[in-house]
């Protein structure tokens, strides 16, 4: 199966955590899509990444992200507040990938989310080489967003669980 990560499991550490057999195939883009950060629904603790493809924003963008094979018992793994879905991306080595990767169920207000979870991406876009103009592009959105209540707060699991509380 392909998975398309494009946000905290662009860094090889945060993607060992959750499938740690994963192994790259290709950098890709999925069209009319953009990376935003959301509370999930009504709370208001902490932001979240969005793979956003419903904001006015997203038509005419491209969501930058690597295609990973990963073994198939991934796909049954859920998170609170997140949902699979499906997309079809451009893969850099001139093929196309059905993936399938999460976003949030139900984006609330723009927020930020906490610094042990946003660190995790801009380090991953510049581990993995992304275009710098992509990557202000993502700063930009973060920057944009609501400060998050408890930025400094530590991660609370080594091991993540399935829970937002645990993540």
């Amino acid at each position: 199966m392909y998975y398309f990560g494009y946000c905290t499991w662009l860094d090889d550490a945060e993607l060992r955590r959750f499938m740690p057999n994963a192994k790259k195939v290709t950098h890709a883009v999925a069209p009319n899509h953009r990376l935003t950060f959301h509370a999930a629904a009504d709370r208001t603790d902490r932001g979240w990444c969005h793979f956003n493809s419903t904001c006015k924003d997203a038509w005419g963008t491209t969501a930058h992200g690597i295609v990973f094979e990963h073994e198939g018992i991934h796909f049954n793994d859920e998170y609170d507040d997140f949902e699979r879905c499906t997309v079809t991306v451009l893969g850099d080595d001139g093929n196309t990938y059905d993936c399938w990767t999460y976003r949030l169920i139900t984006p609330g207000v723009p927020m930020r989310p906490p610094h042990f979870y946003w660190n995790h991406i801009p380090k991953g876009m510049r581990d993995h080489g992304f275009p710098e103009a992509y990557i202000q592009s993502v700063l930009d959105t973060y920057e944009a967003a609501a400060e998050c209540p408890d930025a400094d707060r530590p991660n609370p699991s080594k091991i993540p669980g399935k829970s937002a509380a645990s993540r």
